[in-house]
């Protein structure tokens, strides 16, 4: 799904653009109200285009391990109550956190660039013997120059985070995988997956392997000696590895 869901995105975008721009060009008295239809559109956009992947990567999936019997669950009040207690968990979730305030930052560079250059945009495209081609290009680069560097950046971002901690805040175990706050994982693991155990900070990390990046999927346990005995039998991982 990335790769379709990332061509998607930028065919959705570039179509945006264009109807901006024709906007624009033909209908300049709208020019401050287009800011807040391309924003909102791409928020709806990209609300739906993740509830649509979510819904078939965990919807589907969870539905056939929920068929299966359960053997072990944790709520969220212990999960966070343990995560609370473990100091070393800020650290690994710092480059998230960095990536993040990166695509945050982002945006508040193209709410500053949108009324600066459309200042300017709307001058040049207004002055006598301008031709339409001409305002087509500087309108067309008052969208391209922001959308451009925000998915540079964003996929710059990516591809920095070599290995992602995410929590799994809420879990069920079942004899056909498990099933957490949006993740599902199948039974049994087949060889991009390996696994982690620290029972010092009472976890163990799935970790999903997708090549040179790297996701764990960590899960916060009191019991954690049942869980790893539940995960070995029916899960049938290729690899354990006990951290100290």
């Amino acid at each position: 799904m990335g790769r379709k869901y990332y061509a998607l995105t930028v065919a959705y975008g570039q179509s945006m653009i264009a109807l901006l721009v024709v906007l624009n060009v033909f209908y300049p008295q709208y020019l401050n109200y287009t800011f807040i239809i391309f924003i909102v559109a791409m928020v709806i956009f990209t609300a739906i285009t993740m509830r649509t992947q979510l819904k078939h990567i965990v919807g589907k999936e969870a539905k056939e391990i929920k068929e299966g019997k359960r053997l072990f669950s944790t709520d969220s009040k212990e999960v966070m109550a343990i995560q609370s207690t473990d100091t070393e968990v800020i650290n690994e979730l710092k480059p998230m956190f960095k990536a993040t305030m990166t695509s945050f930052l982002s945006l508040i560079v193209l709410f500053v660039w949108y009324p600066l250059y459309f200042g300017y945009a709307r001058s040049a495209a207004s002055a006598e013997g301008v031709d339409v081609l001409t305002k087509v290009l500087v309108f067309l680069a008052g969208y391209e120059i922001p959308y451009a560097s925000f998915m540079i950046i964003n996929r710059l971002t990516q591809r920095s985070l070599r290995e992602v901690v995410q929590v799994v805040t809420k879990y069920g175990v079942y004899d056909r995988g498990i099933v957490g706050t949006g993740i599902t994982i199948k039974f049994p693991l087949n060889d991009n997956y390996s696994i982690k155990v620290n029972s010092r900070r009472k976890f163990m990390d799935i970790i999903m392997s997708r090549g040179r990046a790297k996701v764990r999927y960590r899960f916060y346990t009191r019991n954690l000696t049942r869980l790893i005995d539940i995960v070995k039998r029916y899960g049938n991982p290729k690899k354990i590895e006990f951290e100290k």
